[in-house]
């Protein structure tokens, strides 16, 4: 009797545990949001539909805050203040081994519940390295890869600024 009823007891702890998420949301009332299209300052003209294509992918990916375009909870806009792509480093012979991107946000999550500003940071700037050469150990080798990890690092950002705060 009292192994059926340890053994009991241990099943149902370990199915509780399963539920268990590393995700917070320290704003339960937030539900739904709406990406805004941003506002791109840049000459690379692609970039501001890159931005949002991706940032919706990620919210709609990360799964906490429902996409909507109508009665949203929350809204996150911004802009594409800067974009820079300059040399990162050379090889041997002096030839371009890696580049790096650098680009600056605006950005700007409101709660339209409570009418209030939750996180607004007018000069993010984030960057990435990927290589033009066989040799270059930079981790992404490709423009687009490294452009899609500084969205998502963007993403990640703003969700630990907002939703994940303690």
């Amino acid at each position: 009797m009292v192994k059926s009823f340890i053994c009991n007891l241990l099943l149902i702890t370990t199915f509780a545990g399963c539920s268990y998420s590393v995700f917070t949301n320290a704003y339960p009332h937030l539900k739904k949001i709406r990406v805004m299209a941003y506002e791109n300052q840049t000459a690379e003209f692609e970039l501001g539909d890159i931005l949002l294509n991706r940032m919706v992918l990620q919210f709609r990916d990360d799964g906490r805050l429902r996409l909507v375009t109508q009665q949203p909870d929350c809204q996150i806009e911004g802009k594409i203040a800067a974009f820079e792509e300059k040399i990162y480093s050379f090889d041997a012979a002096n030839n371009v081994q890696d580049y790096q991107i650098r680009i600056t946000f605006g950005i700007l999550f409101t709660d339209l519940i409570r009418n209030e500003v939750m996180y607004e940071n007018a000069s993010l700037t984030l960057s990435e390295v990927y290589a033009v050469s066989e040799l270059s150990t930079s981790r992404f080798k490709s423009r687009e890869a490294a452009i899609n990890e500084i969205i998502r690092n963007l993403f990640n950002s703003v969700m630990q600024n907002t939703l994940e705060k303690w």
